[in-house]
This record gives C-alpha cells, sequence and structure tokens, in this order.
C-alpha cells in the first residue's frame, strides 16, 4: 500500500515538473519571440527611415542632373549663337569690304582705263534644271561726270546632241527679252533668270557691252567659260 502511495507521489511530482517546465519554455518562447519581433519592427522603421533618405538624396540629384542638363543645353545654344553671330558679322564685314574695294575701284581706279567696263559677272545654279540667277555690275570710271546708257547683248555658246548651237538672250529668258538695257553714271546692277533649254550643253557666254546715244563712247566684250558661278 505505501509502495503504490509513493509510486503515485512520484508521478503526480513527475508531472508537476513537466507542467513546469513546459510553462517555463512557453514563458521562455514568448518572451524571446517578443523580443525579436521587436527587434524587427526597429529594424523595419529604420530601413523605412534609411529608405525615405535616399529617396529624397535620389530626387534632390534627379534634380540637380535636370538642372546641368538645362544648364549645360542653354550653354551650347548661347555658344552656338555666339558662334552663329559672329559668322553672320564675319560675312557682313567681307561684304563691307567687298563693296569697299568695289567703290574705292570706281572712285579712284587707278591705271584702269576711264570708260564703260563689265566689272562683274556672276552665274549661280538656280532651283531647278538648267536654271540660273545671274549677277551682271557695270562701271563707268573717270567720266562719271555724265550717264552713260546703252544695251548688254548676250551670246551662249554650247552643243545639243553633239552640233554646235548658239542662243541668245531671248531664247533662255521667260519674257523673251533680247537685250539688257542700262543706264547710269557710276555702276549699275543687273540681274535676273535664265533657264537653258533641255539637252543644251553650254560651254561659253560671250557678253557685249554697247553704249548708245548722242555722246557714246566705248564698248566692252567678254568671253567667259561656262560655268560661271565668279568673275
Amino acid at each position: 500500500m505505501l509502495r503504490r502511495l509513493v509510486i503515485e507521489i512520484a508521478v503526480l511530482l513527475s508531472l508537476a515538473l513537466l507542467g513546469y517546465a513546459a510553462w517555463w519554455l512557453y514563458d521562455l518562447g514568448k518572451r524571446h519571440g517578443v523580443a525579436e519581433l521587436e527587434s524587427l519592427r526597429n529594424e523595419h522603421a529604420r530601413l523605412v527611415d534609411t529608405h525615405e533618405v535616399q529617396a529624397r538624396e535620389c530626387e534632390s540629384l534627379r534634380e540637380r542632373v535636370a538642372i546641368l542638363d538645362r544648364s549645360s543645353s542653354i550653354d551650347r545654344k548661347a555658344a552656338q549663337d555666339v558662334q552663329d553671330e559672329l559668322g553672320v558679322l564675319q560675312d557682313e564685314l567681307q561684304s563691307v569690304r567687298e563693296e569697299v574695294e568695289f567703290y574705292r575701284g570706281i572712285v579712284s581706279p587707278g591705271d584702269v582705263k576711264p570708260g564703260l567696263h563689265l566689272h562683274r559677272f556672276e552665274l549661280v545654279n538656280g532651283p531647278q534644271p538648267g536654271q540660273f540667277h545671274y549677277d551682271l555690275v557695270l562701271t563707268q570710271l573717270k567720266r562719271n561726270d555724265r550717264y552713260v546708257k546703252g544695251v548688254v547683248e548676250w551670246e551662249i555658246l554650247g552643243e545639243v546632241d553633239g552640233e554646235q548651237k548658239k542662243l541668245d538672250l531671248a531664247a533662255v529668258t521667260t519674257d523673251h527679252v533680247g537685250k539688257l538695257d542700262f543706264r547710269f553714271r557710276y555702276y549699275q546692277h543687273l540681274t535676273g533668270v535664265i533657264i537653258l533649254p533641255e539637252g543644251f550643253q553650254a560651254q561659253q557666254v560671250r557678253l557685249s557691252v554697247k553704249a548708245t546715244g548722242k555722246n557714246a563712247q566705248g564698248s566692252v566684250e567678254q568671253v567667259f567659260a561656262w560655268p560661271v558661278f565668279e568673275s
């Protein structure tokens, strides 16, 4: 009977010990889980703060990059504008120099003989095949105390299908002008457009400048190789 009682007490004590051990392990795990959860929450909060800081820094960097891009674009545009303006000024300066030389040649022609002169003749390609813009400048040197007038006759030499052919001004102008009239005291620009017939291969152009009228003095004839872009 006593032995049975001892066994029952031993079993009860064992159960009590097991229950206590189970409760202790549960409490330990609970406390450890709470601590770990708190640690995770703190780490999450730290990472959120770090993310926000980095996001602000990235946005700031993007703004700086955008500003630098705009500034670089503005600098490039400003430099290009200056370069373009410089080019325009250089062209204008060259034009002024040429104009000064032109007038100097009229006012102080040096050893050039007096009278009527074919100062410049230019032909520049037009937008259409066979089309040319001409610019003819006539001058009167050392005798510009009176007006000179007259005509300029054209003769364009070339070939069609291997055969030689000549064209006058009327054949290459839309209004069929046969001659260019002029009247000036110092100089005159004669400009216009000519259109060569299809198949015509120009080789030369002969210009005859003839003074007419009561006080007509002098004539000029000059042949230019084709194409003439500057003379």
